[in-house]
């Protein structure tokens, strides 16, 4: 009975990114997550067939069980993307109609993979794209020699569809001539048969680079949300000094009904603020639940407690006024600790200390504060 298969190419090896990109996370959601959900919105397929580096077959396998609602299988990837197509290929029998997708294009709309696999059943092969927006010039050893016309030029993307048959004997046939191409389209053009256009956006960007992964954001939706906090407490003789999660050797501590850690408090305050979430007081009360809680155990709950809102870290910075001791060395280790309480680059978190210089209940010692800015990003619900 025929078929309907999507092949997913997962198998590149990310060269210009630097490390996996099926596995980079846009505003909380992998780029092999966005396009498998796509794929499975689209509905119109009776399972996928996922090529992908073996390094990675693990992986692949956990993230598609879990959004995928469909059956789907793993092939190993080639040293092309064309050998990992016919891979996928070789494991589709029988008849049907085929689409190929890079899973790099994460953003793919559903309406558009529906609407090639609908025209591929109409005409046998179809390949989504977007209109030419510039001027596109031919070039002789750096001279310009021309100008084509751009209203007959489009950017293909992915998916391409096309009858399980053509698509297969376009395979042998560019493997019998040792031909490579860039797409599928270009093999079946090599037949003579007629690829049908189908409109797409142009969101649908491949993810490559670093800036790929910008854009990506803002196509999610992200917006840029900022939060302040403030906390100050009373230091107390013999109490235990723990400040940004590391406790540090000294006559008195911070007084509070948990460990008291200001900066920490600091921080999740400003948080909160940042997503609109209420403060500290709110979420963590001086209730026996929280009796003695350290700092960073709060500050991994809080990190989960914006998530749910929609919100990602992209930046702490953070400033503790205090006139003994001198944090000067502990500053690194406490950047340490919050960045991976966070799951945050040490990069991405800033402390400084600062004295008052005799002035005010810090500088008298009889407390001490600190004031923190976090920048969130948030995608649209």
């Amino acid at each position: 009975m025929p078929e309907t298969v999507c092949v997913l190419l997962a198998a590149g090896r990310s060269r210009r990114m630097g490390e996996n990109k099926m596995f980079i996370k846009i505003c909380g959601k992998s780029v092999l997550a966005r396009s498998l959900e796509a794929l499975d919105k689209a509905g119109c397929f009776d399972r996928v067939v996922i090529a992908c580096r073996k390094e990675d077959e693990e992986n692949i396998i956990r993230t598609s069980g879990a959004i995928l609602s469909v059956p789907f299988s793993v092939v190993e990837g080639g040293s092309e993307r064309q050998h990992s197509v016919k891979n996928a290929l070789d494991a589709i029998s029988g008849d049907g109609i085929v689409a190929v997708h890079d899973a790099a294009r994460c953003f793919i709309d559903p309406a558009v993979i529906r609407k090639c696999v609908e025209t591929a059943r109409k005409t046998g092969a179809a390949a989504a794209g977007v209109r030419t927006k510039d001027t596109i010039k031919t070039v002789l050893e750096d001279v310009i020699t021309g100008t084509l016309d751009r209203k007959n030029l489009v950017n293909i993307q992915t998916p391409q569809a096309f009858d399980i048959g053509l698509i297969k004997r376009a395979h042998e046939k560019a493997e019998a001539d040792g031909f490579i191409g860039t797409d599928e389209c270009v093999l079946v053009e090599r037949l003579g048969v007629p690829v049908s256009f189908v409109e797409s956006h142009y969101d649908n960007i491949k993810v490559t680079t670093r800036e790929d992964v910008l854009a990506g954001r803002a196509i999610a939706g992200e917006s840029i949300r900022t939060g302040i906090g403030y906390d100050a407490h009373r230091l107390e003789e013999g109490l235990p000094l723990v400040i940004g999660g590391v406790e540090i050797p000294f006559g008195k501590g911070l007084l509070g009904h948990s460990d008291a850690d200001v900066l920490i408090h600091a921080v999740i305050d400003a948080m909160f603020g940042a997503a609109a979430a209420g403060d500290i007081g709110a979420h963590f009360p001086c209730t026996d639940e929280f009796f003695g809680a350290s700092g960073v155990s709060l500050l991994s709950r809080a990190k989960a407690i914006i998530e749910a809102k929609g919100c990602r870290l992209i930046n702490i910075d953070a400033t503790v006024i205090i006139e003994k001791p001198r944090l000067a060395p502990y500053i690194g280790s406490i950047r340490e600790t919050i960045a991976g309480a966070l799951s945050l680059e040490v990069n991405a978190v800033s402390v400084k200390a600062k004295t008052t210089e005799g002035m005010g209940f810090e500088g008298s010692g009889e407390g001490a504060s600190a004031l923190a800015v976090v920048t969130l990003g948030r995608i649209k619900t």
